[in-house]
């Protein structure tokens, strides 16, 4: 597969050179770039089928570069030091990447990951969340993957979100629901940077919707969409807090 690094440190495109010759062979380094421009003009001209990508550059980021890319079929792995929310993101727009320093099992899967093709709904995941990067938070997409499509919402359209073991029901201002095929552990490390709140061990709201705290029957939300939302003992003060806030 032929490949290119982009990667501002020249160290770290050295480094991860040596380790693709040595345990993925079946990976040809065809040249390294140290900036977002550079690395466009080696896409252009060298014409790779992989690229590792790191985020943080001079003159943009990976982000900024793969929104320039005229050719979106090009499979990425991001080699990056983010925090642990910004690489669950990723995961779950099933983007392969690799955290700094890099393992090498890490990379072997992530090297098999990227020779088989990703299908349209996964290219098509990938391209919208690189595309919100930019994006105010509060005007922030996010991909809700259901059995037959990829759902896009904003968040703030979101109301709350109810775990049912591995799926989670997503429920929307316009009075619709959507099923999901991912865990609310999930949604909650995804979305721990935004307005939402765990309630319960099945129950996520967003702040910006809950209308009332009813204190009868142990306590509850009342939501805008007058749904009732379930507060645990445990969780109850957090919440009362967090929404005086």
């Amino acid at each position: 597969m032929r490949s290119i690094i982009i990667d501002d440190e020249v160290n770290n495109c050295l480094n991860l050179k040596n380790i693709l010759n040595t345990y993925c062979p079946e990976v040809e380094v065809l040249d390294m770039g140290h900036s977002a421009l550079e690395g466009l003009k080696l896409i252009e001209t060298r014409q790779p089928e992989l690229i590792f990508l790191d985020v943080e550059m001079p003159g943009g980021t990976g982000f900024d570069l793969l929104e320039r890319l005229p050719n979106k079929d090009l499979k990425v792995i991001f080699v990056t030091a983010y925090n642990e929310y910004a690489i669950k993101a990723l995961r779950l727009s099933a983007i392969d990447y690799l955290l700094k320093p890099i393992n090498i099992l890490d990379l072997k899967a992530a090297v098999a990951r990227a020779t088989h093709q990703k299908t349209d709904e996964e290219k098509a995941a990938l391209h919208h969340y690189l595309a919100n990067q930019s994006r105010e938070n509060g005007d922030r997409m996010i991909a809700l993957p259901t059995a037959e499509r990829i759902v896009y919402v904003r968040i703030r359209e979101v109301i709350r979100f109810r775990g049912e073991s591995n799926y989670t029901y997503v429920y929307l201002l316009d009075g619709t629901h959507v099923l999901v095929s991912r865990t609310l552990k999930e949604y909650e490390d995804l979305l721990a940077d935004s307005s939402f709140i765990r309630t319960h061990q099945s129950h996520m709201v967003n702040q910006n919707h809950v209308k009332s705290y009813e204190k009868q029957e142990g306590g509850y939300l009342k939501m805008v969409d007058d749904s009732l939302v379930g507060v645990s003992r445990q969780r109850k003060d957090h919440v009362l807090k967090t929404l005086a806030m």
